[in-house]
C-alpha cells in the first residue's frame, strides 16, 4: 500500500498538529498537577497600594507640641477635636512640632475673631492663613501638606502674626491638631476619628504674662490694646480707673482688671456692637463673700457683709399695681426695675433719681444700662465714709449685679455720682483670682 504525502510535509516528520495538541496535552496535565490558588493568593497577584500606617493626630496640649511666645492659653471647647484648643493673639507667639513622614495636616479654628498665621517647615515658609470667616466659628482642616522627605526628621512651625483683616475684630489663631505620618513618638492621647463635636464652651487652664508694646498705660500694667480704644472713647480714667493687673483669662474670656471693675471681651457673641465688652460680676461675688471692707471710701458704715443682708431676696420691692414688666417710674422720681434679666414682673429695687440719669448715659455706657451695670440689687443706701483726709462724709451707695455707684453732693457736679473701686476691693479679698 502506498502513502500519500501532503504538499508541504517533509518526509521523516512528524505533521504540526500533532506538536500543537501534545503541548496542549501536556500543559493541561502540568495544571491538573499543580495546587489551586487561594483567595488571598491571588489577591496578591494582582497589583495593590502599599498600606500605610495610621497617622498620629497629635492633640493642641499634647507635650510633643511647643509653645513659644506671651500669650498662648489652652482652652476647654467641645467643638474641638480634642475638647480643647490652644490659641494665641500676639505676634511672635510660635508652636513647634517635631514630626517624619511626608505629610502634616493642621486642624484649626475660622471665625469672625480670627487673624493671620503663617506656617514654614524647616524654615521654608509654606503659607500664610486668613482664618477670617464670617458667621458662627468653624473648627477645619486649615492645610495639609505633602512631598516631604520620608527619611528625615522634620519642623514644622505655625506663627502667629498678630495682624487681622479690616473686617475681623481680633488676631486670635488656634490650633486644635496636627496630624503627621509619624514622629519619635505617639501622642500622649489616643487618636481620633477627625469629626469635631458640634457644642463649645470654654475655659481657661492658664493665664498669658503682660504683653508687649504696650500703647497706653495706667497703673502697673499697659491697657491691652484689645480694651485701649473702649477705654480711650468712653472716659475709661473716670468708668474704670488704674490697671491693677496684666491681661488674663476668666471664663473662657480675655479680661483685665481695673481699680473699678473687670472688662471683658465678649466679642462675636452678640450682634450688637455695643456689647463687645463688659464689666464683670465682682459685686455678686464680693457680696456673696461677705467681705468685711468698707464701700464708699476708706472708712464706711457700709460693708460688703451689710450688702449682702441687704440684697437678699426677701429685701426686694414687690412691684407696682398692675405692673407688666419692663421699668416704671415711682411719684418720687425713682424707677422700679423688677429683679429679672428679661425684666418680667418680679419683686425688685428702685434706682434712686439721682443715679438713673447717670446710667442712661450712652457716651459712657454704650450698652445701655442693664448690660453695662446690670440690675439693682439693693434701695440707696445712706452711709458716712471717710476719704481721704475728707471724714464724716453723708453720701448715698446703691449696689448693682456690676458696679457699686456712689453720691457725694459735695463733690465737683461732674463726679458727684462715681463708681466704687470695687475691683481693688476684690483683688483684696481674692488675691489668687487677679494675676500681679
Amino acid at each position: 500500500m502506498s502513502v500519500s504525502v501532503n504538499e508541504g510535509q517533509r518526509p521523516g516528520r512528524r505533521p504540526w498538529g500533532w506538536l500543537i495538541v501534545s503541548v496542549l496535552g501536556l500543559l493541561a496535565a502540568l495544571a491538573l498537577s499543580l495546587p489551586a490558588s487561594t483567595p488571598a493568593e491571588a489577591q496578591e497577584q494582582a497589583p495593590t497600594a502599599t498600606p500605610t500606617s495610621t497617622p498620629y493626630v497629635f492633640q493642641d496640649n499634647d507635650p510633643a507640641v511647643r509653645y513659644t511666645g506671651v500669650d498662648w492659653n489652652l482652652m476647654q471647647d467641645t467643638r474641638a477635636l480634642g475638647g480643647t484648643v490652644t490659641q494665641a493673639r500676639f505676634a511672635g507667639s510660635i508652636m513647634r512640632l517635631q514630626f517624619n513622614g511626608p505629610h502634616f495636616k493642621w486642624y484649626g479654628v475660622r471665625g469672625p475673631n480670627r487673624g493671620f498665621a503663617r506656617v514654614s517647615v524647616d524654615g521654608v515658609e509654606i503659607e500664610t492663613f486668613d482664618l477670617y470667616k464670617l458667621g458662627e466659628p468653624s473648627y477645619d482642616l486649615i492645610k495639609w501638606q505633602g512631598g516631604f522627605d520620608s527619611e528625615r526628621s522634620h519642623t514644622l512651625v505655625i506663627e502667629v502674626l498678630g495682624q487681622r483683616n479690616g473686617a475681623s475684630t481680633d488676631t486670635l489663631v488656634a490650633i486644635d491638631a496636627i496630624e503627621v505620618q509619624g514622629a519619635d513618638r505617639s501622642p500622649i492621647t489616643p487618636t481620633p476619628s477627625i469629626t469635631p463635636s458640634p457644642a463649645a464652651t470654654a475655659t481657661p487652664q492658664f493665664s498669658p504674662t503682660p504683653t508687649p508694646g504696650p500703647e497706653r498705660t495706667v497703673g502697673s500694667w499697659p491697657i491691652d490694646s484689645r480694651f485701649l480704644r473702649y477705654y480711650v472713647e468712653h472716659d475709661g480714667l473716670r468708668i474704670l480707673g488704674n490697671t491693677i493687673s496684666p491681661p488674663t483669662f476668666f471664663a473662657g474670656r480675655f479680661t483685665q482688671y481695673f481699680e473699678k471693675g473687670r472688662m471683658e471681651d465678649h466679642t462675636g457673641e452678640s450682634p450688637d456692637p455695643n456689647w463687645q465688652f463688659q464689666y464683670g460680676l465682682l459685686v455678686d461675688e464680693l457680696q456673696i463673700g461677705r467681705a468685711e471692707l468698707s464701700v464708699g471710701g476708706e472708712q464706711s458704715t457700709i460693708k460688703y457683709a451689710i450688702i449682702n443682708d441687704l440684697a437678699q431676696e426677701s429685701r426686694r420691692v414687690p412691684p407696682p399695681a398692675d405692673f407688666r414688666g419692663g421699668t416704671v417710674t415711682n411719684s418720687d422720681g425713682s424707677v422700679f426695675v423688677p429683679y429679672s434679666q428679661a425684666l418680667q414682673p418680679a419683686p425688685g429695687h428702685s434706682i434712686s433719681p439721682i443715679f438713673w440719669p447717670y446710667i442712661n448715659r450712652t457716651d459712657i455706657f454704650p450698652g445701655g444700662w442693664l448690660h453695662d451695670i446690670g440690675l439693682p440689687m439693693t434701695e440707696a443706701i445712706p452711709a458716712v465714709v471717710t476719704k481721704g483726709t475728707l471724714a464724716n462724709r453723708s453720701i448715698f451707695v446703691q449696689v448693682f449685679q456690676r458696679t457699686i455707684l456712689t453720691y457725694d453732693p459735695l463733690n465737683p457736679a461732674e463726679f458727684q455720682v462715681e463708681r466704687a473701686n470695687v475691683g481693688t476691693d476684690y483683688r483684696r479679698v481674692f488675691p489668687d483670682r487677679v494675676p500681679q
